[in-house]
């Protein structure tokens, strides 16, 4: 339980007491609260928790720099030494000189009950060690250094350092940037240093942890951590495929892949784990036998579609292992492999030209797939091969496709090389799993350009559909711009975990330096 204390530990005392009642009303209100107002209180209490973890890093620092775990919390500076002893035991004591004397050469001196401040952190707050230590690391590295008049000097990231100060970014992801950056240190030039930690504490600001994890290796791999890139020679004796024998009945290999040859090998294993790539398939497909063999492959009845989708029970790493299986079963059997995701069959699909457009409610009809929505049929159209056949309200044909109405081979080729992936804000899929998209839909005029494309997954394929977020071209690059609600200034967003920037900054920070 906090005491009463003072200066900025009485307002923590009170602003405690104030949270722990706004909690407690939180509880009550959640249920009832709009979705908007509960989003807006879920965001102001991450903002409030951030703050909070400076305050950590704060309190981290001074309780160091006072060396609380030596000389104790008390005001007096007796340390963590016993309290003083009674009055009638001093004159007890002082009628026997000699037996005094011997006391005296047997009372040990005071020692602290903790090892270092982190122990005492511990021991006080009851948090790890660890957690303690990267305290302490961090608040050494983003706080102002004390010189030795006792003014404060620079701090070791100073934009890191002003980041947490104002709440903008956590102590997970300050962490994690620190860290790396004194990974570095001892191989990068000094702003070098300055560009990482400047772009990584920006770039944790627009994203998450997670795509945050991803920019930092990203960086550490640009100022070359390790030296010197390893010689073919070298990478030629370390490579190849190691048998570690059998173990629980299965062969266990280790494969030691150059960069060249590990993009080989996993495009032909994550062929089997694209989700684009339907999973209709009986379980025999895969060893399994079914529960009712002369079931699977047979016709639903009444030649209606049962609706009933086999999942697929493998997991990821099963999916892998099959996928490099079926490609080699494959080379045997053909002396060549699939094109990464191969073709999709083409499709038919007969809509009006009202509903197509959206103009009226009302859905289309593929040949094999029954009734689909307008929003559906335009969706499928940006990346296969559909021809659409637009009928008027006489059921006349306004139009049977449109010449170069899907992104050919060249134009996603040059989609992937300036997207890499799926193009929207933080997302993380390959390119090989995305659909090309058109910016300006076809169907409203859109010419099938690359200026006029982009990749999506199909998740973000379809939230783009929805029409709340909006994509604009900015210099030949697609930038989001998401709805009022998540951002009310409607700042312009770019796919970090594919762009992360790098060699823009190590630029502008060498011509800086050269200057």
């Amino acid at each position: 339980m906090l005491e009463e204390t003072d200066g900025a530990g009485s307002s923590l005392v009170a602003l405690r007491a104030e949270v722990l009642r706004i909690a407690d009303e939180f509880v009550q209100d959640s249920v009832v609260m709009s979705r908007r107002d509960l989003a807006d209180t879920v965001a102001f209490t991450e903002e409030l928790a951030k703050v909070v973890e400076f305050l950590q890093l704060v309190g981290a620092r001074a309780v160091e720099d006072q060396n609380v775990a030596a000389l104790g919390e008390s005001s007096s500076g007796l340390g963590w030494s016993e309290p003083p002893a009674p009055a009638d035991a001093s004159a007890s004591v002082a009628s026997d000189t000699t037996s005094d004397a011997a006391t005296g050469a047997r009372r040990k001196k005071p020692r602290p009950e903790f090892k270092d401040t982190a122990d005492y952190l511990r021991g006080r707050l009851g948090i790890s060690r660890t957690e303690a230590r990267r305290r302490l690391r961090v608040a050494a590295d983003i706080l102002p250094q004390r010189r030795l008049n006792g003014e404060p000097g620079a701090a070791k990231l100073e934009h890191l350092g002003q980041a947490l100060a104002e709440g903008a970014i956590s102590g997970k992801a300050a962490t994690m940037i620190r860290d790396a950056v004194d990974r570095v240190r001892p191989v990068a030039a000094p702003e070098a240093l300055v560009a990482m930690e400047e772009n990584l504490t920006r770039q944790a600001q627009e994203t998450n942890v997670d795509v945050l994890f991803t920019l930092v290796a990203a960086w550490e791999e640009a100022l070359d951590q390790d030296g010197a890139e390893p010689s073919p020679e070298l990478l030629k004796a370390r490579q190849g495929i190691f048998y570690k024998g059998k173990r629980n009945g299965l062969h266990k290999l280790e494969i030691a892949a150059t960069d060249e040859q590990h993009e080989y090998i996993a495009t032909v294993m994550n062929v089997a784990t694209n989700p684009r790539i339907a999973v209709n398939r009986a379980p025999s497909d895969h060893g399994a036998c079914p529960e009712n063999p002369e079931a699977v492959g047979a016709e639903p009845e009444n030649g209606q579609d049962s609706g009933q989708v086999w999942q697929d029970p493998r997991t990821r790493e099963q999916q892998l292992l099959d996928g490099l299986v079926a490609g080699c079963k494959l080379a045997l059997a053909t002396d060549e492999l699939p094109d990464t995701g191969g073709y999709r069959p083409q499709v038919m699909v007969t809509i009006g030209y009202k509903e197509l457009c959206g103009e009226i409610s009302g859905s289309g009809h593929a040949v094999f797939g029954g009734l689909v929505t307008p929003k559906t049929a335009r969706r499928i159209a940006c990346d296969a091969d559909i021809i659409p056949v637009v009928l008027g309200s006489k059921g006349e044909i306004l139009d049977v496709g449109r010449k170069h109405r899907f992104f050919n081979r060249a134009m996603r080729r040059a989609l992937v090389a300036r997207d890499k992936g799926c193009a929207f804000p933080d997302c993380c899929i390959p390119s090989v799993w995305t659909e090309a998209h058109h910016i300006k839909p076809w169907w409203d005029g859109g010419a099938t350009e690359v200026v006029n494309g982009t990749l999506l997954c199909s998740f973000h394929h379809a939230l783009m559909d929805n029409g709340n977020w909006e994509i604009e071209v900015r210099q030949g690059i697609p930038w989001f711009i998401p709805p009022a609600y998540l951002d009310p200034e409607r700042r312009a967003r770019r796919n970090l975990y594919w762009h992360a920037g790098i060699s823009e900054a190590l630029a502008a920070a060498q011509a800086a330096a050269s200057t």
